[in-house]
């Protein structure tokens, strides 16, 4: 038996819904009963487009805002009752809300939950398998597996005794939940399987599903990582009614218990270039044959590709592409080869890959040793913790009605540059009256950190529509490569000069770094993630060269992509450290000692990345930390490496108090020593209102004025 599998449908829609219907609600223009009803009508929308290309799909597949945050109420967690939505949002956007971290290496962000330090849970009814409300009638009620919550937890057990506990007691929790399901087939979500380390639990985890599995049919889903052979021969014996793996062509498959299914996760959930059908026919035909029952899935939820494919291509891509519905396209008309059926378009579907030709230069030699840049740096003058902010200023609706109208040909470039240029002037003076140190054009002509870079450069396409969900509302459109880019022209120069000549104050030169350029792109067909960073290197290094030559003395580079793009898998990490010194030193390599660099990074795990600053050698790293405790320095602080750690936090729409601000950068100092603090927001203003965003500066300004004051260095030199 062939059957399809869908899941993981972005749950923006269409038409962005979601995010309308979330912010109407946080706004106050929408009631928590329209909010549930734009929801419910929405999860049917996707069930209707789950109905129309595939077999099975998932039921109560739609978070209310994110489903490790859904999981972590279900189970007691934290205090959110059935219905309470302000108590469920603060968790995400309050004061106190969970930290964000990235998932899997992907730019969606989950909220972090905490595992309560005994292994007790008290699962609550109501938020499984329906948040939304009323329950359907079809599709599998799923839902992420206990073994994802206690690695992906901001504490996850550090004894092999506590991660044993924490799954007994897990399983008996889930148990409690999978009872609410009415006897449905589950879907179990278990992506974090495919890590290292998961062979060494599998005897605590194996009696958990072995339990699971018989009070209610279970298809215990894995994703985005091929398993380990042990692992996935393992598992295949549990009395499951599927398991699902990543395939891998010409690699073993397990063999599985009577009755249970091989859920094979063929088409891409994360890539745009269509499959292959007919290879993958060829290649699993011997498995039907064999009489083994296959259900087709993508190897990836695909919630990380825009709904689908409605604009018109430029030539070279026509015909190449597949989002999100499409690939549920893909899974039916590859069931359909296996079953014999003749399709032309199947058979046509895929197209080779476009040529790639580029010859890379040679690398730049190591920047001047950390005491030669400081020398050459002093007459910068910067006083005791210097304030700054990370880029971006708030991001007005009158800001984006001038790029649609410029996109659209209602405003002439000429006219759209004067009016950049008027906010521009607008977010110095800004910065100026707060009495910032280290200032920021604002970025008002950026739509996007990275589509902004790839509109100016040659190799990538940009879409109009084609959004997909970073967190909460929050939405990016990819770019998709698809040649070796090249620089056309300026990409920050003319607006970095044009802010540096209205202040004496050093304006920082903002690019976003090769790392995050290629993660939250769609790489080239048939290219490999190295040789693309060091292509986007090469094009931004030629910028960077002609920012110094024209006087700028500050350089900051953003990777929030950095640890996001860490593999997964511990033996890959070297040639991933290797690749991300050398695209740095491309791009900045050739600066003189006396630019400042700086490298802007956030949501990372802060002892994995620092090899990687090591490694880097920037001047000055500003970083998230204000969800977190200020001990997570411990792990940076002896690196000879400038810190700014978020002053405030830049997601929430909260006024950050001055004692709450100067209490945390009093934290900072109990891990770092005076000379290398930073004062800087988390991350851009670009999502908060512009009141928002000056009540926050205006106190981390006055914060950081009490401080110098306690600390003695009012007006002293920092060099």
């Amino acid at each position: 038996m062939i059957r399809t599998l869908g899941f993981g449908l972005p749950r923006l829609g269409p038409n962005l819904e979601y995010k309308r219907l979330l912010e109407g609600f946080w706004s106050g223009l929408l009631s928590q009963e329209k909010l549930l009803a734009g929801l419910q009508e929405l999860e049917g929308l996707r069930a209707t487009a789950y109905r129309e290309a595939v077999d099975l799909h998932p039921a109560g597949e739609l978070s209310l805002y994110d489903p490790m945050l859904d999981l972590a109420v279900a189970l007691g967690l934290y205090a959110a009752p059935a219905g309470d939505l302000e108590a469920y949002y603060a968790l995400a956007r309050g004061n106190g809300a969970l930290p964000l971290r990235k998932w899997f290496g992907t730019n969606y962000h989950y909220l972090v939950p905490r595992l309560p330090e005994r292994p007790q849970y008290a699962p609550r009814p109501g938020w499984f398998p329906y948040p939304i409300g009323a329950p359907q009638e079809e599709g599998l009620p799923t839902l992420i597996g206990p073994y994802t919550l206690v690695r992906l937890a901001q504490n996850p057990p550090a004894s092999p005794m506590e991660v044993q506990a924490h799954l007994e007691a897990l399983g008996e929790a889930y148990g409690e939940l999978l009872g609410w399901a009415g006897g449905r087939t589950v879907l179990l979500q278990e992506p974090a399987l495919g890590l290292d380390g998961a062979g060494d639990h599998l005897s605590w985890l194996l009696p958990v599903y072995r339990t699971l599995a018989e009070r209610t049919p279970l298809v215990l889903l894995t994703y985005y990582l091929p398993l380990e052979p042990g692992v996935a021969e393992a598992l295949a014996q549990l009395p499951l009614k599927g398991l699902g793996l990543v395939y891998q062509p010409g690699s073993p498959l397990p063999h599985p218990a009577p009755g249970t299914a091989l859920v094979l996760g063929v088409v891409e959930g994360n890539g745009v270039w269509r499959t292959d059908l007919a290879a993958l026919q060829e290649a699993l035909t011997p498995v039907v044959e064999a009489g083994q029952e296959v259900w087709l899935t993508s190897k990836a939820p695909l919630f990380h590709l825009p709904w689908r494919v409605a604009e018109p291509l430029p030539p070279g891509l026509e015909g190449r592409l597949a989002f999100a519905v499409e690939r549920l396209k893909e899974l039916s008309l590859l069931k359909g080869l296996l079953l014999g059926e003749g399709n032309p378009e199947a058979q046509a579907w895929h197209t080779p890959p476009l040529p790639w030709d580029r010859v890379p230069s040679p690398i730049p030699p190591s920047r001047p040793s950390r005491q030669v840049r400081r020398q050459g740096q002093k007459d910068l003058g910067l006083p005791p913790f210097p304030t700054t902010t990370i880029g971006s200023f708030p991001q007005t609706q009158e800001l984006r009605a001038l790029r649609r109208r410029l996109r659209s040909g209602q405003l002439d470039p000429a006219a759209y540059r004067a009016r950049i240029q008027e906010a521009i002037r607008e977010n110095i003076r800004l910065q100026e009256e707060l009495g910032l140190d280290v200032l920021v054009h604002g970025e008002p002509e950026r739509s996007d950190m990275v589509e902004f870079f790839a509109e100016r450069l040659e190799g990538f396409h940009t879409t109009q529509g084609g959004f997909v969900l970073s967190y909460g509302s929050r939405v990016w459109r990819p770019p998709i490569l698809f040649a070796p880019p090249k620089r056309r022209g300026s990409l920050v120069l003319e607006e970095t000069l044009y802010a540096q000549s209205l202040t004496p104050k050093p304006v920082k030169a903002i690019l976003t770094g090769p790392i995050t350029l290629a993660a939250w792109s769609y790489l080239p067909q048939g290219v490999g993630f190295r040789e693309t960073v060091l292509a986007l290197a090469e094009a931004l290094r030629e910028e960077v060269k002609e920012v110094a030559a024209q006087g700028i003395r500050m350089v900051q580079v953003d990777e929030p992509a950095l640890l996001e793009k860490l593999p997964l898998r511990e033996r890959e990490r070297p040639g991933y450290l290797e690749v991300v010194r050398e695209a740095f030193l491309r791009v900045v390599g050739d600066l003189p000692p006396g630019v400042q660099v700086h490298l802007h990074l956030c949501y990372s795990d802060y002892a994995a990345l620092r090899p990687f600053l090591e490694a880097m050698d920037p001047d000055v790293v500003s970083l998230e930390g204000a969800r977190q405790d200020p001990s997570f320095l411990e792990a940076l602080a002896d690196l000879p490496v400038d810190l700014g750690p978020g002053a405030f936090d830049v997601h929430s729409p909260l006024e950050a108090r001055v004692e709450e601000i100067l209490a945390r950068l009093q934290g900072y100092l109990r891990h770092l020593p005076p000379e290398r603090l930073w004062v800087n927001p988390d991350c851009g203003l670009k999502t908060r209102k512009p009141e928002e965003a000056v009540a926050n500066l205006r106190n981390m300004v006055e914060a950081t004025k009490k401080l110098r004051e306690r600390m003695g260095g009012k007006d002293a030199d920092r060099t």
